[in-house]
């Protein structure tokens, strides 16, 4: 498969921009009762997450082993790529700690008492900030992924035209060229 031209790599990162989008979305907008519930909700998120985190990994493998490494003002957007890639493992980190935080039902020890629904109902009420907080960090994580797309897609855009501008002979702006009129050169003598 031929690699992909400059073009399409910067509509692929608007697209994959456009995916943290909406996983910013669902995350912030995720509504759950903890347990069991908040399992089968944030699970979906988190693979999403580190779904995208693998795809944006590969655009800056592909970005940098292209012509456009070459281009003049190319590393600025090589760096803030892979500052994508950090802040969309840290939103895939914070989701896994909403699920680290999420009090699940499973049943105690042998010899250990099952919790009655004064202890069930304590624990659900201290979990609920914990993972209410990294869903919210998430969801911004997820914000300045999208954000960095597409800063690094309008770089790219904005890097070609320089370059291509750059690359573009010196037009002449002086009218057309006459002969030398005799008055203005010198005779030789001999």
């Amino acid at each position: 498969m031929p690699p992909l031209s400059l073009v399409e790599q910067a509509e692929q990162l608007r697209d994959l921009a456009r995916q943290f989008e909406a996983l910013h979305a669902r995350v912030r907008d995720v509504s759950y009762t903890p347990g069991t519930d908040a399992l089968r909700l944030i699970s979906p998120l988190l693979l999403k997450a580190q779904d995208l985190t693998a795809t944006i990994v590969v655009r800056l493998g592909a970005l940098d082993g292209s012509a456009y490494a070459s281009v003049a003002g190319s590393r600025a957007s090589l760096e803030c790529l892979a500052s994508v890639v950090v802040v969309s493992s840290l939103a895939g980190n914070d989701l896994a700690s909403a699920l680290y935080a999420n009090p699940y039902e499973g049943a105690p020890f042998p010899g250990y008492p099952a919790d009655d629904e004064a202890v069930r109902t304590a624990r659900h009420a201290e979990a609920i900030p914990r993972m209410t907080g990294h869903l919210a960090d998430a969801a911004h994580q997820l914000d300045l992924c999208a954000t960095g797309c597409h800063y690094v897609a309008t770089g790219i855009t904005r890097d070609l035209a320089a370059a291509q501008e750059q690359a573009k002979p010196a037009q002449r702006t002086t009218g057309p060229t006459t002969a030398p009129s005799a008055s203005r050169t010198s005779r030789v003598r001999r």
